[in-house]
């Protein structure tokens, strides 16, 4: 009995020790994450999601919202398209994007507030997909064409931006 009352308090312990308080602590307990998000200006972040091999498939520009959602409808917070773009440029410079394919605008119906309206980039290396508002870009999402990506379309493989 007392053993098993040690080894239940042993396992307490040690996981008493490994508190997620600080990004530190949780890539000890976890690992290396598969996504991270950063403030690149005031009010405006963008989260990187990285394949297997650590390099970054996706990355989602938007404005920090406080409740965390990318898309707070029906006005959710947008960004100038201006600096929107120098954003992506500063992420992915035009020569890392490769050779530019095609530009197409985007006006499709989708429930329930019909938001789904932009503009999708296709380069050799990247697709870029920036969802419009009434003011402004809502988001941007600048997906990596590599295999470990998973599919090139950015609207159909994005869980953050579906």
């Amino acid at each position: 009995m007392w053993l098993r009352m040690s080894v239940i308090f042993l396992a307490l312990a040690v996981q008493a020790s490994f508190p997620a308080k600080t990004s530190q602590s949780l890539r000890q307990r976890y690992g290396q994450p598969i996504s991270e998000t950063f403030l690149v200006r005031p009010g405006i972040v963008v989260t990187a999601t990285y394949g297997k091999s650590g390099n970054t498939c996706q990355l989602v520009i938007s404005p920090k919202e406080p409740n965390g959602l990318i898309k707070s409808i029906p006005d959710s917070d947008t960004i100038d398209y201006k600096l929107l773009k120098r954003i992506e440029n500063e992420l992915v410079s035009v020569p890392e994007r490769g050779k530019y394919k095609m530009g197409t605008f985007i006006d499709l119906m989708c429930p329930p507030p019909n938001d789904c309206w932009g503009t999708q980039e296709d380069w050799k290396n990247v697709v870029i997909y920036t969802n419009s508002g009434k003011t402004g870009a809502r988001y941007d999402v600048i997906k990596w064409t590599r295999d470990e990506c998973g599919p090139s379309a950015c609207r159909s493989s994005s869980p953050l931006v579906q």
